[in-house]
């Protein structure tokens, strides 16, 4: 078990699977009435989605609500650095959001990795496939 601290931008509670991505655009990437990553077919719904940096339009952020709304949000979202789309986004919808996540914490996370996060930052990786105690 690891500990790492994050900056809380949408404070709250969760626990879940990983499903990283490198870059996203939530529009044209994201199906929010499916809760799918549409070049891959991967579900965000329940799970925690880990973002590099994201990239994109306004409408970003009426994805992000979309997933909410059709009951197909992720349980949080973690970034590198977030940025105002998604910031506006998470806000609107009532998803926690944290940033700060450190590159070569990044890197050693895989999908299917299981962290927890809380109100506070504090980001507890449980159990991952290439992550080592240091």
């Amino acid at each position: 078990m690891i500990k790492v601290k994050l900056k809380p931008i949408v404070g709250g509670n969760a626990t879940g699977e990983v499903v990283k991505v490198e870059r996203l655009s939530f529009y044209g990437e994201v199906d929010p009435e499916k809760g799918i990553l549409v070049a891959d077919g991967r579900e965000v719904k329940d799970k925690i989605l880990i973002i590099g940096m994201s990239r994109g339009s306004t409408v970003g952020s009426y994805i992000i609500y979309g997933l909410k709304y059709y009951g197909n949000a992720p349980k949080a979202i973690i970034m590198i650095k977030s940025e105002p789309i998604v910031i506006t986004g998470a806000v609107i919808a009532g998803i926690p959001l944290y940033e700060a996540l450190p590159r070569e914490v990044f890197d050693m996370l895989s999908d299917g990795d299981e962290v927890e996060v809380d109100e506070q930052g504090n980001l507890i990786i449980k159990k991952a496939s290439r992550l080592k105690e240091r």
